[in-house]
């Protein structure tokens, strides 16, 4: 059995730089060891200085900023239930990188929320008391002995080298069953809704819920994100 304790120890200094920062620094450890080694002209030397002044220009432009950003996010009905797929891009902001390495193991959460029918809609928010109509909980944690990161979802947990990867499989989704059972999902009826992704707070131990209340590094959320039908493939006497 999966227990998400926390692990104590951080990661080692060569934690992965993702992404177009990435991208950047090595291109600008590059330049810098071209510099170095000198060049036939003070032409070309000025050229280079040129470009790595740019690239330090653009660096803003270049990096993501930390959040969550919506892909896809589709559903289709599938027996008696209604099944989701949904892609994020999720990108960690430095406080809870830290918090990953000092031992700490963060909690996500899918939300899925149905608005059409309007009615049943209403009546499903109000029997829940306004909670979402579905939730899909993960944890992730860095276990230091062997230097990996793990992606939890309930007893079951997939191990990551690298930060990157483990995001990268947080913000996708694939056959996510909601709508189990009812007649909605039995009879095809037009439907509507909505999702996101989000670091639930209000999983985290007492002491650190207190201690993350108002700190930007511990916000971290999508948008409301609206479902579209997935397209469904023609059948073989349907295509063209």
């Amino acid at each position: 059995m999966v227990s998400s304790t926390h692990f104590s120890g951080k990661p080692q200094p060569d934690r992965p730089v993702g992404g177009a920062a990435g991208r950047l620094a090595a291109l600008l450890g590059m330049l810098a060891r071209r510099l170095g080694a000198g060049q036939s002209s003070t032409r070309a030397r000025l050229g280079l200085v040129t470009l790595v002044l740019g690239c330090l220009l653009c660096l803003p432009a270049w990096t993501q900023e930390p959040g969550i950003r919506n892909r896809e996010a589709n559903f289709d009905y599938v027996g008696d239930h209604v099944e989701l797929g949904v892609r994020f891009d999720v990108t960690l902001k430095q406080g809870l990188e830290d918090a990953l390495a000092d031992g700490f193991s963060l909690p996500f959460s899918y939300e899925f929320q149905l608005t059409r029918p309007r009615l049943q809609a209403w009546w499903g928010n109000l029997s829940s008391w306004f909670e979402p109509t579905a939730r899909l909980n993960y944890r992730l944690s860095y276990h230091n002995l062997s230097r990996q990161y793990r992606l939890h979802l309930g007893s079951f947990y997939r191990s990551f080298s690298t930060l990157s990867e483990a995001l990268t499989a947080l913000g996708v989704v694939r056959g996510w069953e909601v709508l189990k059972g009812t007649d909605l999902a039995r009879d095809k009826s037009p439907m509507a809704g909505r999702v996101r992704l989000l670091l639930d707070v209000s999983q985290l131990p007492k002491p650190l819920q207190l201690s993350a209340l108002g700190k930007d590094d511990w916000e971290l959320s999508s948008s409301w994100v609206e479902l579209k039908r997935a397209e469904t493939p023609p059948a073989d006497g349907d295509a063209p």
